[in-house]
């Protein structure tokens, strides 16, 4: 019987995968790693257009999967690197934001060459941190509408805010003002401080139940991140929403349940422009017809 409990209960030895990339691809690197986003790492290197990647604490086959869809170099992890929920590497978008955790992390990032807006969302919240495949496409495609509407005036409503990042988000990427809700009271409160951390100006965050909600006006970019069955119940409002030549992002759809939601958006007269599945997960980009 062993005497040291400890070697009873021995850990299966940690891989890191390491690979040099152009930054050009940084943001194509953090969609194709995304889960593994806790524990990927990118680094600019001083004086070079590249930048380092690294994915911590994998097993080895999780390692050798990497390096084989990927090429790269696979080295057993010597010192144990902590993983913490409370502790996430920033978030690239599309080059325009940084979605960090902190004031400390938005002041290295800011003063970087090429520096981007970042938005900071505290660590080790349940929702809307940018980590979640559905969030982060969200603010991908946010990222993308807010390309093609340079140049014009532009608001946002942001329908299952939770953090309040998508309409910070906006606001940082031009839009004139955004309107937030939510249904869960902690949601709102939490998007509240959020908004007054950032020190964005023009969001107004309220509780709001989509379901008793009726649009009594249209905006150019209408965000739903929402569960598939409400999406569906809602599709019509949302369509209602959506101003002639806006764009609706949506997003919260399991595979399973993607058909359903494409159909209620098309029966409400949107059509999908744009799916992306992540895991299990659907978030799509459509248009009025």
């Amino acid at each position: 019987m062993p005497t040291n409990p400890a070697a009873a209960k021995k850990q299966p030895a940690l891989c890191m995968w390491r690979k040099l990339s152009a930054a050009q691809w940084e943001d194509v690197w953090w969609d194709r790693l995304s889960e593994f986003s806790d524990r990927l790492a990118s680094t600019a290197l001083p004086g070079a257009k590249t930048i380092r990647l690294e994915v911590f604490a994998l097993t080895r086959a999780q390692a050798e999967r990497l390096r084989a869809n990927f090429g790269g170099s696979v080295s057993a992890q010597k010192t144990p690197r902590a993983v913490s929920a409370a502790v996430r590497a920033p978030i690239r978008v599309r080059g325009k934001l940084v979605v960090v955790t902190s004031e400390r992390e938005r002041a290295a990032v800011t003063k970087m060459p090429g520096a981007r807006r970042a938005v900071v969302i505290p660590a080790g919240m349940a929702f809307g941190t940018g980590d979640h495949a559905t969030t982060a496409t969200c603010l991908r495609f946010l990222a993308d509408v807010s390309g093609e509407l340079a140049g014009e005036p532009w608001e946002m409503l942001d329908l299952g805010c939770g953090s309040g990042i998508l309409a910070i988000a906006a606001r940082l990427l031009g839009a004139r003002r955004a309107a937030a809700g939510d249904f869960d009271p902690h949601a709102v409160r939490t998007a509240k401080e959020n908004v007054q951390l950032n020190a964005v100006t023009g969001v107004r965050v309220t509780k709001l139940d989509v379901r008793a909600w009726q649009p009594a006006r249209t905006w150019r970019v209408v965000a739903a991140n929402l569960f598939s069955g409400l999406l569906v119940e809602i599709a019509p409002k949302l369509a209602a929403a959506v101003a002639p030549g806006g764009w609706l992002v949506f997003s919260g759809v399991l595979r399973v349940q993607e058909a359903e939601v494409v159909a209620a958006l098309h029966g409400a007269g949107l059509r999908i422009v744009r799916v992306v599945r992540k895991g299990k997960w659907v978030s799509g980009l459509a248009r009025p017809v």
